[in-house]
């Protein structure tokens, strides 16, 4: 069902809007959420930094989606060191 970028960042604006206004008690969980979504290919690393660069008011209003935003970070920052690692990685294989 998720093919391209557009339905990937249709995906996350969809969880944003189930989270951050129907299911509040839920925005904690958004980074296992981001986690489930990225380990089973439905969003890419892209896609998810992306996303969780700039607030928006697509499918939620702005203080929302700062909040859903915010509980993301611990994942985005995770993505964030992991890429990191493997730009390492990658260096020292160069050598």
């Amino acid at each position: 069902m998720i093919t391209s970028d557009r339905h990937e960042k249709a995906l996350l604006g969809g969880t944003e809007r189930f989270v951050g206004n129907d299911h509040i008690e839920l925005i904690p969980a958004v980074p296992s959420i981001l986690m489930a979504y990225y380990e089973h290919e439905l969003a890419t690393e892209e896609t998810i930094t992306a996303w969780g660069s700039k607030a928006s008011r697509k499918y939620v209003d702005v203080s929302t989606s700062k909040k859903v935003r915010k509980a993301a970070e611990p994942f985005l920052k995770w993505l964030e060191e992991a890429d990191d690692e493997d730009s390492e990685e990658d260096d020292e294989d160069d050598e």
